[in-house]
């Protein structure tokens, strides 16, 4: 199998959107903590009380408007260590572990490492990218679309309207004894079931296999049996959530001298389109049938 790079001559480029609702708490931490805030001496005296001194809080990534905010890297990485577990067993045509520190490969010239790349490399290190070549998949921040949840103000503890957060409280456990701390409370920001937040992937140069998996890997989000997850503390169940399909938006190679006329009629007008907003969407009847057609011969491909 010789398979086209990202740098390759062109074949196709595309834009799939959706949104990403919460159906379980989001944490996705910077690092950071705050201090948490009392709304009266009395409540910050009882704490000292029971934990001996005053909680901090960690925080999450939020954009510059304040809200949470979900990093492209985030949501690129756990779609591929998704995949990479879904297909490791089926072949490793699809997807393998692989030394790239290996002899052989770095002794090789930057034309036999290409080389080997296109003719053996997994369809899932041709998407994703390894140290020898750059992945076909990016994934840009997603963005938070809902404007609050006034509902959440007298049900979560420090719910905060603007970053849409509340205070979520954990006990920590002592890992030799499998019991909790005594007095040692982990506290977090965390974003509620509810929130949705705006997906843009976008892609070049992809098979029709490997822009299956990249709908098998967002449809994962979805998977009653084992869910693409997000952020923290995963074993409690948090980061789940749940994807809609939005539009897509595709240029193929036999479009691009139609695609570039009409990109240089529209310059100068406010309609101007630039880089992946100026692919041409796909009518709803079209992308339905387009994005069967892909899965089936997935399917077919790994067996059903």
């Amino acid at each position: 199998m010789t398979s086209l790079l990202k740098g390759d001559a062109f074949l196709n480029r595309y834009r799939i959107t959706g949104k990403l609702t919460t159906v379980a708490p989001l944490h996705i931490g910077t690092g950071d903590e705050r201090q948490m805030e009392f709304s009266n001496d009395e409540e910050k005296k009882k704490i000292i009380e029971k934990v001996g001194k005053v909680p901090r809080i960690s925080m999450i990534i939020i954009d510059y408007r304040g809200k949470p905010l979900i990093p492209g890297s985030t949501l690129r990485g756990v779609l591929r260590n998704w995949l990479l577990t879904v297909l490791e067993g089926i072949g490793t045509q699809w997807a393998i572990e692989r030394d790239y520190t290996d002899d052989e490969l770095l002794g090789m010239d930057q034309a036999e490492q290409i080389q080997r790349v296109k003719e053996t490399f997994s369809r899932l290190e041709l998407l994703f990218g390894t140290p020898l070549n750059a992945g076909k998949v990016d994934v840009w921040d997603a963005t938070c679309s809902t404007s609050d949840l006034q509902a959440m103000n007298d049900k979560l503890l420090g719910w905060d309207d603007k970053r849409l957060t509340y205070v979520d409280t954990s006990v920590a456990i002592d890992p030799a004894r499998g019991t909790a701390k005594n007095k040692l409370l982990y506290k977090a920001d965390v974003v509620p079931p509810g929130v949705t937040f705006e997906l843009n992937l976008v892609a070049q140069n992809l098979s029709d296999e490997e822009l299956g998996l990249v709908l098998l890997a967002l449809e994962g989000f979805n998977s009653q049996i084992y869910p693409v997850q997000v952020g923290a503390r995963g074993g409690r169940g948090y980061g789940r959530m749940k994807f809609e399909m939005g539009a897509v938006y595709q240029l193929e190679r036999e479009n691009v001298k139609n695609w570039l006329k009409e990109t240089l009629q529209a310059m100068g007008t406010s309609a101007t389109p630039a880089g992946y907003f100026g692919l041409t969407q796909l009518a709803a009847d079209e992308q339905k049938t387009k994005i069967k057609a892909v899965k089936d011969q997935l399917a077919a491909t790994i067996g059903g």
